[in-house]
């Protein structure tokens, strides 16, 4: 035994010793910046070529640490990554249908559907919902990051720039990159409770993480999280109602969630490794539409004779499993090769509703149908290293279901149950597609502050044809601590199987209005075609300075052109011969409409400072600026809304401060976030949201060192985006219904104040 410990000291010595040689200058540095080095932040994303250290990186990546997760005392990974990324959007929506339940979000101002969302590496399936109000991604389905537990996630990747050569469709804006915790990790359970400002949006999550270690560093990983999350309601008067009183609900829903993350792993003895990992998710989540005062009609007042508000309830399911296996054969020859299969079903129901046309007999609860869709993908990845030269590359298949079930009849036959109609037979739909891609990513080493990568992938899909896509990325160390970077790509996005086949009727204010496939015969009666892929060019070009091993600044500047983009029409009124032919007085359907420019910059600064007493202070600064112009294609005179939302919609402006102040007992953070103007249009007119600071608090104690209590607060000081300027109608205005701006980039609940325990055992 001592001579195996002795072999082991002399291993480690030898190591220390030979990384001491290869950086001389590690006795040059003050001994504040040997005590606030941390260790190399790696990332597996940007590069198929293996991890490489964030800092010299040839395109611009973030990383957000497990340990920041857990200070943060955050309960969702959307608020994650809105807390912690500037650039980030995630707003809080409601009285919108469906996007009320399923959170869009945005990185630098362009579409979510434009953001690929990776778990270890693979690809994430989207929801089957397909945000068709009015909101912010409105005409694009995204992940839904809410179905992965945050304790589960040992560091979160996000890549800035255009990667659909390497990766595929969806990464034009940007890829993020979840990674489950693997081994060495401990177990723990947390308890979280909190309301906001207003006494409501009482919040109580339970959460804990387990972890099995197995032989050879195996592992299996089982993260349980409960959340029960009650409604807020900021809603104005209801002007039509003889008493006004509060009764649309306008604020975050009501919401019940279960959720399991699985992350395994299985050494073999020669050489192989089994993974795998599973996500689940179940989601009873409900809000409210607009409030339906009695129209003293004998069949309506038999039912509500006061009027009644219709609820919508989504019971929402996700899970995905993946397995694989990977190793080496030949001369050093890495492969992998997975599967990924991912559900998504969103099951829609009305209740305290009716249907007009039905009268008294009418239900008051409805089935309303339900969209689902599946997506599984294998590959097939090779990666060889020879010298100075590394090559990787692969094979991909995908296939893809997208389904929409009609619900009961009474929910959609003339006009349909009030707050949300059904889907009607007519909707009811099973569409399919395939795809596969053939891909190389290589990357040559010139020197030690020079390199090159090259990536090109082949994809072809049964629906709409081929795509080529080329990227070229470089890197060179001006000097030993400037690093000069940039990259050019081209890019795609294949229309999503909702946007090509996704139809329903409404009836909203009287008006009957659809939406239909582009192939359906009306829209082709008014001139629709079949989708086609969106088309992009990217470029960046960036620096980063390491003043100091503690001192760190990134500056990078992006452009992003996208050609053909898919949007969802705004509503075209039919002619009166039209009307008596399809039934219906308006429609929307998917085009490719336009082009975009999306272009703007990203500074950072990192700073660490160590104190005499070994108290620490951690410092990031990061502005985002980003601006989006349409090119051309659509005019403001018949789509000034649409034009609006995308140029105007989000700040372009955001800047995050954040510190974390750390003592042998108690860590003190405090944020702030700043967001510039933004603009919503309602009655053909323009209405500016004014700038708003945002301060985040937060005190951690450490009762003992596996118990930490934190007591804090988000939007401590209660800033709330300002009321509609000048607008007064029956549901939007200052003084109306709905007094805020749905694009707000942080809601309009308020301060949410919390306590959180946490034990590590």
């Amino acid at each position: 035994m001592n001579k195996l410990l002795n072999k082991i000291t002399l291993s480690t010595l030898l190591i220390i010793s030979q990384t001491v040689q290869a950086d001389d200058d590690i006795f040059n540095e003050s001994l504040e910046d040997l005590l606030s080095t941390e260790t190399e932040l790696k990332a597996d994303i940007g590069s198929r070529n293996g991890a490489t250290n964030i800092l010299e990186s040839r395109s611009p990546i973030d990383v957000i640490t497990h340990q920041q997760i857990q200070t943060s005392n955050l309960t969702s990974l959307t608020d994650i990554l809105r807390y912690f990324v500037a650039g980030f959007n995630a707003p809080e929506t409601s009285v919108a249908d469906g996007s009320d339940h399923i959170r869009t979000f945005t990185l630098r101002g362009m579409a979510p559907d434009q953001i690929l969302v990776l778990l270890n590496g693979k690809r994430v399936h989207t929801s089957a919902l397909l945000h068709v109000n009015g909101t912010i991604g409105r005409g694009s389905s995204n992940v839904d990051l809410d179905t992965i537990i945050p304790s589960s996630i040992e560091k979160i990747e996000i890549l800035r720039d255009g990667a659909a050569a390497q990766y595929g469709s969806d990464a034009i804006a940007g890829v993020i990159n979840i990674i489950l915790k693997g081994a060495n990790n401990k177990n723990i359970f947390a308890i979280h409770s909190g309301k906001r400002v207003k006494g409501d949006g009482e919040n109580v999550v339970a959460d804990s993480f387990i972890t099995i270690p197995l032989r050879y560093d195996g592992f299996v990983n089982l993260s349980l999280q409960m959340k029960s999350q009650k409604p807020t309601n900021r809603a104005g008067e209801d002007k039509r109602l003889k008493n006004p009183r509060v009764t649309t609900h306008v604020g975050i829903p009501d919401s019940q969630n279960f959720l399991a993350t699985l992350n395994t792993e299985i050494a073999q003895f020669n050489n192989l490794l089994i993974y795998s990992n599973a996500t689940l998710n179940y989601r009873d989540s409900k809000a409210s539409a607009f409030f339906r005062p009695s129209d003293h009609s004998e069949q309506t007042s038999l039912l509500y004779p006061d009027g009644f508000l219709p609820l919508l309830d989504a019971k929402i399911l996700d899970y995905a499993f993946t397995l694989g296996v990977n190793g080496e054969f030949g001369d050093e020859i890495f492969w992998d090769l997975s599967n990924v299969y991912g559900y998504n079903r969103i099951n829609y129901y009305v209740t305290n509703s009716m249907n007009y046309s039905l009268g008294a007999s009418s239900p008051t609860s409805f089935y309303n149908g339900s969209l689902s869709f599946a997506q599984n993908t294998t590959n097939l990845d090779l990666k060889k290293d020879y010298n100075q030269l590394k090559i990787a590359g692969g094979l991909e298949y995908r296939y893809e279901s997208y389904q929409i079930e009609a619900g009961d009849k009474a929910s959609y036959i003339d006009g349909g149950s009030q707050g949300f109609p059904g889907y009607s037979e007519e909707s009811d739909i099973d569409k399919d597609r395939y795809s596969y891609a053939l891909y190389l990513d290589t990357t040559y080493l010139f020197h030690e502050g020079l390199s090159l990568e090259g990536a090109i992938r082949y994809e072809n899909y049964s629906d709409f044809g081929s795509t080529t896509n080329l990227k070229l990325a470089s890197d060179y160390k001006i000097l030993k601590n400037i690093l000069l970077r940039t990259s050019i790509s081209t890019g795609f996005r294949a229309p999503s199987l909702a946007q090509s086949n996704y139809s329903n009727i409404a009836t909203f204010s009287g008006v009957r209005s659809g939406t239909f496939q582009p192939y359906a015969p009306i829209s082709q009666e008014l001139g629709a075609k079949a989708l086609k892929a969106e088309k992009s060019q990217h470029f960046t070009i960036g620096t980063v300075y390491k003043l100091t091993s503690s001192t760190t600044i990134t500056i990078d500047y992006f452009l992003t052109d996208v050609n053909d983009k898919i949007i969802l029409s705004d509503p075209q009124t039919l002619t009166q011969e039209q009307q008596l032919k399809y039934n219906v007085e308006k429609i929307s359907c998917f085009t490719n409409a336009v082009d975009t420019r999306t272009y703007g910059i990203d500074i950072k600064l990192n700073k660490n400072f160590i104190f005499q007493n070994s108290n620490a202070l951690d410092v990031t600064f990061w502005y985002n600026y980003n601006k989006n112009r349409i090119l051309n294609n659509i005019t403001k005179e018949n789509s000034f809304e649409q034009i609006d939302r995308i140029e105007n919609g989000q700040p372009k402006h955001n800047i995050k401060l954040l510190s974390k102040y750390t003592t042998q007992k108690i860590t003190y953070t405090l944020n702030l976030n700043a967001f510039s103007d933004y603009a919503q249009v309602k009655e053909n007119h323009r209405y500016w949201f004014k700038k708003q600071l945002i301060t985040d608090v937060d005190i951690s104690y450490k009762a003992r060192k596996d118990i930490i209590l934190s007591l804090g607060s988000n939007n401590i000081f209660n800033s709330m985006p300002n009321r509609w300027d000048g607008l007064s109608t029956q549901y939007y205005g200052y003084d109306s219904i709905k007094p805020y701006s749905r694009y707000s980039p942080f809601g309009y609940s308020g301060a949410y104040y919390y306590l959180n325990l946490s034990i590590e055992f």
